[in-house]
């Protein structure tokens, strides 16, 4: 059963195995862990009868007019089951408060955005991580 909690409280880096599957540079599970611990909002998509995250979402703001959805995440073996959805609507409540919510994403995952209400724009991103060696 997946069950959808708003905070991480008593959940431990184990719990968030399996993410970032095709990276160049997979995060581990205390880097994961630690980035929900300081983002400002948080949405699990959890597996009780294993004892799991199958998908979050997480977002940074300033609490009165600015949001960035940094991440939106489903293990492979959980995709296309709504859990992706789900957590998107979860997190779009929870900053409903706030007029301007920001989010990047691959342009084939666009459409998937939109059904959200949100629109294609323009911006300039560092990724270190591009045309370096390790």
């Amino acid at each position: 059963m997946i069950e959808y909690r708003t905070t991480i409280e008593g959940l431990s880096p184990d719990e968030l195995k399996g993410f970032f599957v095709g990276w160049k540079k997979p995060l581990t599970t205390e880097q994961h862990y630690q980035i929900l611990r300081n983002s400002s909002y948080v949405v699990l998509a959890y597996e009780t009868g294993k004892s799991k995250v199958v998908g979050f979402i997480n977002a940074l703001s300033d609490g009165v007019y600015f949001a960035f959805i940094p991440m939106l995440e489903v293990l492979p073996e959980y995709q296309h089951m709504g859990i992706g959805s789900r957590l998107m609507e979860m997190m779009l409540e929870l900053l409903k408060h706030i007029t301007c919510i920001d989010l990047t994403c691959d342009i084939e995952m666009q459409n998937f955005y939109k059904k959200f209400g949100m629109f294609k724009s323009h911006g300039m991103i560092i990724r270190k991580y591009i045309n370096q060696n390790g």
